[in-house]
């Protein structure tokens, strides 16, 4: 009974979510660099992490999500309003083009 508890929880923390998009970022677009639009101009890049192993590997779309809700609050934290990752997730980690499509 124990060692089902125990994998249970190891279980339910590999599958949690810890971060939150503030409410700035949830108005921050998340797009691929063929949707950009042509009046977007790139204002910088971001760099983010999360942990991607609790004991064991994480689920990948929780990882994604996360990094995106990292990226989504530093874009809105700069004034930009889009991003594009500009490279594949590696252990946790992912790079983001920083874009303001809106203008001010």
């Amino acid at each position: 009974m124990k060692i089902l508890f125990i994998s249970t929880m190891i279980l339910a923390l590999c599958s949690c979510t810890w971060v939150d998009t503030s409410e700035a970022g949830s108005n921050v677009r998340v797009v691929t660099a063929e949707e950009l639009g042509s009046s977007c101009v790139r204002t910088g890049t971001t760099h983010v992490e999360v942990v991607d192993r609790v004991i064991l590997q994480r689920a990948a779309s929780n990882v994604m999500l996360e990094l995106q809700a990292l990226a989504r609050n530093q874009a809105a934290e700069r004034g930009d309003d889009t991003i594009v990752a500009t490279s594949p997730i590696v252990d946790g980690e992912r790079d983001y083009a920083l874009y303001r499509c809106i203008p001010q």
